[in-house]
């Protein structure tokens, strides 16, 4: 189905002479393959000028059944906030409202995002004070019980004024953790895949309105003028309102961070790119077991890097992807290899062999860019 651009104009609110911008932070393509493995940091300089109620929004495509997104700290890899540890993805933009514990973390650290099959396009940025925000729906306020058996019936008429380019945002109290949001039609199927128990949050959630196709399910209604349900457990629903944006998005990229180059895998590379490990220790590369099966015992992975980070210590380890990120040699401390210039070879053992093709791989490190990583077979 066609994508319409997340934008709308809305020239009789804005001020004369003034025109606001979506702006790109981070330019893809970028993609987000199986297993959890993925993710890319958006560095805290892109952040600078964001603000407490300012909107992140992320734009995907290539977006695979089941898909899940997650916006994440580079420091730990937590949640950003316990509503983002994931989220459902079907192609549509998906929003985050910067709340001042997010925002205090993203400028000091950055924002990873990751998540399992899907592409990211773009992450941009909207002003808060250039969004005007319009009630339509004042209750009453519904409690969703934990038993997934209450909700709230929207009438048709109250989304009368809403066009492509708009959002819904659900305004929810009494958030309980674990919280979850289903939004349905008025014959009680989910309006999208990924409104199928999306997690809630403190500040509630963000619906954009980005296809003719979500307009038309609005405007569909039963005999009594129903045309959403929302339900859910741990919340309670108190009012939806329409965001319009006034402004349109800003093209210029000078800015923007750049996703590193994809390259198509050849026969036995586990990656082909350039994946920053720096100083802070957030950088990783995450294997699933599946690439390992065919593997021996004394076949050798490698691992290329360029770009040497200047008084650091550079070096890297090989770990279980799992769990605690045992190293893969089954040393009870992590064994570090020192980044001198030459690749990285790993040969394997008995060992090493069972924990890959059980487990799979994690590589970490700090201060050089990780440019390939193949498998090397000993004949």
């Amino acid at each position: 189905m066609k994508r319409i651009p997340f934008l709308i104009i809305l020239a009789a609110l804005c001020l004369p002479g003034t025109q606001a911008d979506e702006r790109t932070l981070l330019i893809g393509p970028k993609t987000i393959g199986p297993g959890w493995r993925d993710n890319i940091v958006v560095q805290p300089e892109q952040f600078a000028s964001t603000q407490a109620g300012d909107v992140l929004t992320l734009y995907v495509d290539q977006v695979k059944s089941g898909a899940q997104g997650a916006f994440q700290d580079p420091a730990d890899w937590q949640a950003i906030a316990p509503e983002y540890a994931y989220f459902g993805l079907s192609g549509n933009p998906f929003q985050l409202k910067v709340t001042p514990d997010i925002l205090g973390k993203i400028q000091a650290r950055g924002l990873a995002i990751g998540g399992h099959d899907y592409r990211i396009l773009r992450l941009t940025h909207i002003p808060a004070a250039e969004m005007v925000e319009k009630i339509i729906y004042r209750g009453p306020s519904v409690l969703m019980k934990d038993d997934w058996s209450a909700s709230a019936a929207i009438q048709k008429s109250c989304f009368k004024d809403v066009k492509v380019g708009d959002a819904l945002h659900f305004q929810v109290s009494r958030v309980e953790n674990g919280a979850a949001c289903k939004i349905m039609d008025f014959t009680w199927n989910v309006m999208d895949p990924s409104l199928d128990g999306v997690p809630v949050g403190a500040d509630g959630l963000t619906m954009p309105i980005t296809e003719q196709s979500q307009l038309i399910k609005l405007q569909l209604a039963g005999n009594d003028g129903v045309s959403m349900r929302v339900g859910g457990k741990g919340y309670r629903l108190d009012r939806i309102s329409v965001v319009s944006f006034t402004g349109v998005r800003n093209e210029d990229l000078t800015h923007a961070q750049r996703a590193p180059r994809e390259y198509a895998l050849q026969p036995g590379e586990l990656f082909h790119g350039e994946k920053a490990f720096p100083a802070d220790w957030s950088g990783n590369l995450r294997f699933t077991a599946e690439p390992f099966q065919d593997c021996t015992e004394s076949d050798c992975i490698v691992v290329c890097y360029e770009s040497l980070l200047p008084d650091v210590d550079a070096q890297i380890s090989f770990r279980e992807n799992k769990g605690a990120w045992h190293d893969i040699t089954g040393a009870a401390e992590p064994v570090w290899y020192k980044l001198d210039g030459n690749d990285v070879v790993l040969t394997l053992d008995a060992v090493m062999l069972d924990k890959l093709m059980t487990d799979g791989l994690v590589i970490t490190g700090i201060g050089a860019t990780i440019t390939k990583v193949y498998i090397l077979k000993i004949e």
